[in-house]
C-alpha cells in the first residue's frame, strides 16, 4: 500500500472513511476485488477502475476467547478459503456503511459473509 516519493515521504493519501468503498461499489461493484484476507482482523480490496486500496479492519477478538469459536473469526478463515481456492469468484456483494458491514458473496459455492468492520480506510495513490 506504500508508495515511495522522489523526496523520500509517502504523498499516499490516507481516507478513514467507509464513504470511499461505498462510492465505488455504487458505481462500479465489479470492479471490487479481494486481494488480501488476513484474519483475525483484515480484509483488503482494490478497486481496478479508480485504483483505490480499501482495508477493512475487523473488530478485534476478546484474548481470552478461544479464536476458532468466534462466529466473526471463523467466517473470516472461510472467507480467506474461498479467496484462496477461487480468488475471481469472490465479489462485494453489499456495502452498508450505517451499519459497519459488508458483505461478501462466492460465486463459485454460493456462500455469503456478512462482515462488522471497526475501521474503513481507503488508500488512493
Amino acid at each position: 500500500f506504500l508508495h515511495k516519493a522522489t523526496d523520500g515521504f509517502n504523498r499516499m493519501s490516507v481516507h478513514k472513511s467507509g464513504a470511499f468503498l461505498q462510492q465505488c461499489f455504487a458505481v462500479h461493484p465489479l470492479c471490487l476485488n479481494v486481494k488480501l484476507v488476513s484474519p483475525p482482523q483484515i480484509v483488503g480490496v482494490l478497486c481496478t477502475n479508480c485504483r483505490m486500496r480499501h482495508r477493512l479492519t475487523l473488530p478485534q477478538v476478546p484474548v481470552c476467547t478461544e479464536a476458532s469459536t468466534e462466529p466473526a473469526n471463523h467466517e473470516l478463515f472461510l472467507l480467506q478459503g474461498c479467496v484462496q481456492s477461487h480468488p475471481h469468484e469472490v465479489r462485494v456483494s453489499m456495502v452498508h456503511i450505517e451499519q459497519s458491514l459488508v458483505e461478501f458473496k462466492c460465486g463459485s459455492c454460493q456462500r455469503t459473509y456478512e462482515l462488522d468492520v471497526a475501521l474503513f480506510e481507503t488508500h488512493q495513490s
